[in-house]
């Protein structure tokens, strides 16, 4: 997925946590094959180039949830983004829960799972650890955090404030320096330099989410947000 990733396990039984973090680290690379668009033979880039097919759980999983808040912005976020010439829309991806059955309307489509694959990815190492039996665990990849039970101490960028926060997900979305983010419904850059941070029930909602708001801006997101009974904070940065 191009990026970093970070965990951290509490456990009184050492012998426990060496295991779960290979099995969480190993759950990672697997995804990075599945979801990155940077690896021309993920299951993503094959199933571009075939223009749709029956998809993997994971992918399957995450589409869905993009298509989810993709209908709820209006298209603020929208997986078609990978397409800069902005020839298609989230409407040209169809998905069939029964059958995992994905279709790309439109010849050439190329999706891009950046703006939520890596909050899924957080997700799934917080449910390896539980599964190897250390529910008390944190997972970051990139910005996008999962945290298990306990309290975890979360540093919001956008507020600036720090945030004790457990089973739940975690993600700030936005510029610092310089505009990078495009709205897919024109293929142009969100005007101004912005930074939005999302507290939702899961780390792929905040993801999303996050990405979403940042485009909307802060009236619209924060209904958005509201609607996914997320919590959100803006900060203008420039």
């Amino acid at each position: 997925m191009g990026t970093l990733a970070r965990a951290v396990a509490e456990t009184p039984d050492p012998e426990r946590a060496h295991p779960a973090l290979l099995a969480a680290f190993g759950r990672l690379r697997q995804l990075d094959s599945l979801l990155s668009s940077f690896k021309p033979d993920s299951e993503l880039n094959r199933l571009c180039r075939s223009a749709g097919g029956r998809a993997g759980e994971d992918l399957f999983r995450v589409l869905e949830c993009a298509q989810t808040i993709a209908r709820d912005s209006g298209g603020a976020f929208d997986v078609t983004i990978g397409d800069r010439t902005r020839a298609s829309t989230w409407r040209d991806v169809e998905l069939d829960r029964r059958t995992r059955l994905v279709r790309l309307l439109k010849p050439a489509m190329q999706l891009d799972l950046g703006g939520i694959a890596k909050g899924y990815a957080a997700d799934e190492m917080l449910r390896v650890f539980r599964a190897h039996g250390c529910p008390r665990a944190l997972a970051a990849v990139s910005g996008d955090i999962a945290a298990g039970d306990g309290a975890w101490n979360v540093k919001l960028q956008a507020s600036g404030q720090t945030l004790s926060v457990k089973n739940c997900g975690v993600s700030t979305s936005g510029d610092t320096e310089r505009r990078h983010i495009l709205d897919a419904r024109t293929g142009q850059y969100v005007e101004g330099i912005w930074l939005v941070s999302v507290v939702a029930h899961s780390g792929m909602l905040a993801d999303a989410l996050a990405t979403a708001l940042r485009v909307l801006g802060e009236e619209e997101g924060r209904r958005l947000a509201a609607r996914h009974k997320a919590r959100c904070w803006f900060r203008r940065v420039g």
